[in-house]
């Protein structure tokens, strides 16, 4: 059953015969998009085709925007075996949003096609309206056809030199069912605390990563020629009922991304500040490290040579109404030039401050903007005679913080630290020995000396394994594996080729144990509560393995990480050493190290954890 777009209210009825209502997860959420695709086409000024070429690895497909169309109210994206250009191809298709949005609640109603293989049905958040906003990618799901396992991530993609890749923050797999009547409600809520995703109105994952703020566009996609292609089953469909987007007041929070200029790093062209938009002279911006006034970077405007005269902008869209203020860091050069902050098309009337002269660190404000058209713009203005500068730092667009509220600090911004990763830091995840699994990449846990350290509360006693990245051939990987009589046991090396290191009666059923695994070139300890239970030299094989991607919960070969998708393992043979059942329990504070820790400092880390 179709319901009526209802802004008041953001509620409606999803089905006659399911009982699950599309709501936002608090009262607090004000429905601020929605396309219920209730017309005869595409609305232009909402959306623009996915029209690309994504082939080599897993894909073999091409994105056309023939492919889309919105009749009887909703949007159906067809995948087709056909001939382009007298070639066969895979076909499917795209759309994705012209505006950009922020922390909130996105929510999205949809029918994957699930007949046959090789359809990679997707709603996610990606990039932007603009060009150089790419901050992350926010999965709500990736669902590969005839697979029953909804894809939750939370990628990086701001990365610094000397790493091959950024780890993944998140990338959660969970088993899922369709409603009553064929249709799968999906959602996520993105806040200054990180990702909640909700399968169905339950929430099934949560990926913690503060203070990643970002406004960037979604996207509604179905690609074909993922994998081997069921290609009898074709064409097939995959339809999307609606997108709605709702948003509530974070006082005390920025809302505006990259307001820091942390987000280049050392990767990307300094004069092109990431979410900024450049107009005038883009030889006189750079994003510079030190002597900041929080962090590592700041902006820089002006020329040695010559003068200049440039804007750097940023538009934000969809935000509560409300009073908002303006803050940044700033200091200039002394001399003529004009520099200025500003806020227009709010709706209200517009503002601006000039920047004072001088050479320390100055905090400038606007107060009380009056935001009306749930919109505002926020530009940097400045020009001067050669060697005349301005420098900006730490610029935020917030609702002012409640009388009993303090303005949240952003803590510094790292984009690969130690651990290198970590997950589940504030409250435990639980598996029930299903399917359920998260993906780490192959840098994690990697090289001559590592640290796996995580908090478990085994449900029984069971041959399983919570963690591991272990490939099944070689000489290098790692597992941390329980047995039945209650020991731990710590694998170094591949399936075929591992040395075990055994601590006897390390962890008991149903009681929570702080399990910590040092290797060390060639040595081994295994820590259960911040207690050496067992050390080991000696071992020929190695942690040091790129091959594999690591597991945490349900771990195997059922699927495999390909590039940025799940890729399910086709007549995969069971290792001859696996006879361990799936992990039931919980599992909290996993924090994995690149390198080995010290006794002094398993020792603290045990003692954080009670």
């Amino acid at each position: 059953m179709k319901t009526n777009r209802s802004f008041s209210l953001g509620i409606a009825l999803i089905s006659a015969a399911s009982p699950v209502w599309a709501a936002p997860p608090s009262s607090d959420y004000e429905l601020l998009f929605a396309d219920e695709f209730d017309s005869n086409a595409l609305n232009a000024a909402h959306w623009r085709y996915r029209e690309d070429v994504r082939k080599g690895g897993y894909f073999n497909g091409l994105n056309l925007k023939e492919n889309v169309s919105v009749s009887g109210g909703q949007l159906r994206i067809v995948a087709r075996h056909e001939k382009i250009k007298g070639k066969p191809e895979y076909t499917g298709g795209g759309i994705i949003s012209k505006y950009q949005f922020g922390y909130g609640y996105y929510e999205c109603l949809s029918r994957p096609f699930m007949a046959g293989k090789g359809v990679h049905t997707s709603f996610w958040q990606r990039g932007g309206s603009v060009p150089n906003n790419n901050i992350f990618e926010i999965d709500s799901y990736e669902i590969d056809s005839t697979q029953y396992l909804s894809t939750n991530n939370l990628y990086l993609l701001l990365a610094r030199k000397g790493y091959r890749e950024s780890p993944w923050p998140h990338r959660g797999h969970v088993p899922f069912k369709f409603q009553q009547d064929g249709s799968f409600l999906d959602a996520y809520e993105y806040t200054p605390d990180g990702i909640v995703f909700y399968d169905n109105g339950k929430v099934v994952a949560k990926a913690e990563w503060e203070d990643l703020t970002a406004a960037q566009c979604v996207w509604l996609t179905a690609l074909n020629g993922c994998g081997k292609v069921d290609e009898g089953k074709l064409p097939g469909e995959s339809t999307f009922d609606y997108f709605r987007y709702y948003a509530k007041d974070y006082p005390g929070v920025n809302l505006l991304p990259n307001g820091s200029f942390e987000y280049n790093q050392d990767k990307i062209d300094p004069s092109e500040p990431i979410c900024w938009v450049v107009e005038g002279d883009n030889l006189a911006v750079k994003v510079v490290e030190g002597n900041s006034a929080h962090d590592r970077h700041h902006l820089r405007l002006g020329r040695q040579g010559k003068a200049y005269s440039t804007t750097l902008r940023q538009k934000l869209e969809f935000i509560r109404n409300g009073d908002c203020t303006l803050t940044a860091m700033v200091r200039r050069s002394r001399g003529s030039q004009s520099a200025s902050l500003r806020v227009t098309g709010c709706g209200g009337p517009d503002a601006s401050v000039e920047i004072p002269a001088g050479e320390t660190w100055t905090k400038i404000c606007l107060p009380k903007i009056s935001v009306t058209n749930h919109t505002a713009m926020i530009s940097i203005q400045a020009s001067g005679e050669a060697m005349q500068w301005l420098e900006f730092d730490d610029v935020r667009f917030m609702k002012p913080a409640l009388p009993d509220q303090k303005v949240r600090e952003p803590k510094p911004f790292v984009v690969c630290g130690d651990p290198i990763w970590s997950l589940a830091r504030k409250e435990p995840i639980t598996f029930t020995g299903d399917d359920k699994f998260y993906f780490f990449d192959r840098n994690v846990g990697y090289g001559d000396a590592i640290t796996v350290s995580f908090i478990m509360n085994p449900a029984k006693l069971a041959a399983t394994s919570p963690i591991e990245r272990i490939p099944a051939k070689g000489n290098a990987g790692w597992a941390v594996q329980l047995r039945a009589d209650g020991d731990l046991v710590f694998r170094i090396g591949s399936g075929e080729n591992h040395t075990d290191v055994v601590a006897k009666a390390a962890y008991v059923a149903g009681s929570e144990t702080r399990v910590t695994c040092v290797f060390d070139k060639g040595t081994a300890s295994i820590y259960a509560n911040g207690k050496l239970f067992q050390k080991q030299s000696g071992i020929p094989q190695t942690t040091k393995d790129d091959t594999k991607a690591g597991r945490l919960g349900a771990v195997g070969d059922t699927f495999e990480a390909i590039g940025d998708v799940t890729v399910a393992a086709e007549n995969q043979k069971p290792r001859k050493a696996a006879k361990s059942v799936k992990y039931v329990g919980t599992v909290r504070d996993v924090r994995i190290h690149n390198r080995a820790l010290r006794s002094s400092e398993v020792a603290v880390l045990s003692s954080e954890s009670y």
